[in-house]
C-alpha cells in the first residue's frame, strides 16, 4: 500500500510541487508581513497541506484499486454491467469510447470462441461414437478369426491377423486420447500382479511377435502394484507395440525382454522393457513423449502417427507411474516404469 500510495504522489508530483511552491511563497509573504504571525499560522498552513496531501492521495488510491480491479473483472468477464462500471471510473470521453469498442472486442471472441468449443465437442462426440460402433465389425472380425482358422492359409490369417491387431489399437488409441483430455478420468485402482498382467499383453501380440520371429524374455516375477489395470495394460500394449513395430530387420536374433526389481533406496518397483530394435537417436530422447513426434529412425517411422508413447505417457502420469528412457543402451530401446510403493490404501 505504501508502495502504491509513493506512485500516486510520484504520479502527480507536479501539483504537489505546484502547491509546496505556493505554500513556501504564502510563507515568505507571511514572514514579511506579520513575524510574529507567521510563526503560529505558517505551521499550521503546513500541516493542514499535508494532512490534504494525504486526504487526496487515499481517495485516489482507492479510486485506482477499484478501477483496476474493476477493469481486471472487465477483461475476465466482458459483460455490459462490467463496461458500465469500468465507464464509470472514466472521465474522458476517448476513454469511455475505448473502453466500449474493446467490450465489443472482447464479446466478440468470447463468442467465438464459445462457439469452437462446442464444435470440438461436438466432434470429439462424434470421434467416440465412431469409435464404439467400429467396434463392432472388429468384433466380428475377430470371432471369424478365431473360429475358421483352419479355413484361412497361413499367410492370409496373419496379415488379418495384423489387421486387425493395428485397427483395434488405433481406435484404443482415440479412446484413450478423449479419455486423458477429459475432465473426469474413472480409473480403478485395484492390486495388479505383474507377471499376469504381462503375460496377458504379451499373449495378445503373440501372432505378431511369431510372424516378426521375436524372442520374448519373460522375466517379470510375481510382484503386486496399486494401479488401474485398463489404464495399466494400455500402457504395456503401446511400450510393446512400438518394440515389435521397430524391430530390426537387418538382426536375426531379435528379442524383447521385460524384467523386473526394487530400488532399495526409494522402494519403487521397476518395470524394465528392452529390445534390440532400431532405437531411438539420442538428440531424439528429450522430445519421444511430445505429440506427434515421430522421431529420425529411418522408414519405420514414415508412417508413425508419434501418438502411441505421447499417450502412454499421459496414461503412466494419471497412474502416478514414472516413466524412464535409458540413454546408455545403445543396442536397441530400454524404457523402464517405476511403480510407487502404496503404504496406506483407501
Amino acid at each position: 500500500m505504501v508502495r502504491n500510495l509513493v506512485k500516486i504522489f510520484s504520479k502527480y508530483k507536479i501539483w504537489l510541487l505546484v502547491i509546496s511552491t505556493l505554500n513556501i511563497m504564502f510563507g515568505v509573504f507571511l514572514w514579511l508581513i506579520d513575524a510574529k504571525g507567521f510563526i503560529y499560522i505558517f505551521p499550521t498552513t503546513v500541516i493542514g497541506s499535508i494532512m490534504l496531501y494525504s486526504f487526496v492521495g487515499f481517495r485516489i488510491y482507492n479510486i485506482d484499486k477499484r478501477k483496476k480491479e474493476a477493469i481486471l473483472d472487465f477483461i475476465e468477464n466482458p459483460e455490459f454491467n462490467q463496461e458500465e462500471l469500468c465507464l464509470s471510473f472514466s472521465s474522458s470521453k476517448e476513454e469511455k469510447e475505448m473502453i466500449h469498442v474493446i467490450g465489443v472486442k472482447l464479446r466478440e471472441k468470447n463468442d467465438l470462441i464459445k462457439q469452437q468449443d462446442l464444435n470440438l465437442k461436438e466432434y470429439e462426440e462424434y470421434i467416440e461414437k465412431w469409435a464404439h460402433e467400429i467396434k463392432t465389425p472388429l468384433a466380428l472380425m475377430t470371432f471369424v478369426l478365431d473360429n475358421r482358422k483352419e479355413e484361412i492359409s497361413l499367410p492370409t490369417y496373419q496379415r488379418l491377423e495384423y489387421a486387425r491387431t493395428k485397427m483395434q489399437e488405433d481406435i484404443e488409441r482415440m479412446l484413450y486420447y478423449a479419455r486423458v483430455k477429459s475432465d473426469h478420468l474413472d480409473y480403478l485402482f485395484t492390486d495388479i500382479l505383474l507377471d499376469e498382467i504381462c503375460r496377458d499383453v504379451i499373449e495378445e501380440y503373440k501372432i505378431l511377435i511369431d510372424e516378426q520371429k521375436i524372442s520374448i524374455n519373460n522375466n517379470v516375477k510375481k510382484i503386486q502394484v496399486f494401479s488401474d489395470k485398463k489404464g495399466l495394460s494400455f500402457l504395456l500394449r503401446q511400450v510393446l507395440s512400438n518394440s515389435i513395430k521397430y524391430k530390426d530387420i537387418g538382426e536375426s536374433n531379435s528379442f524383447i525382454t521385460m524384467s523386473t526389481k526394487v530400488n532399495e533406496k526409494s522402494g519403487d518397483i521397476i518395470l524394465t522393457i528392452r529390445d534390440n530394435g532400431i532405437g531411438v537417436k539420442s538428440y531424439d530422447l528429450p522430445f519421444l513423449f511430445d505429440k506427434g513426434f515421430t522421431g529420425d529412425a529411418g522408414q519405420q517411422r514414415k508412417q508413425s502417427t508419434g501418438m502411441g508413447l505421447y499417450l502412454a505417457k499421459q496414461v503412466a502420469d494419471n497412474l502416478k507411474i514414472k516413466v524412464e528412457v535409458s540413454k546408455e543402451y545403445k543396442d536397441g530401446f530400454e524404457i523402464s516404469l517405476l511403480f510407487p510403493i502404496i503404504e496406506n490404501k483407501i
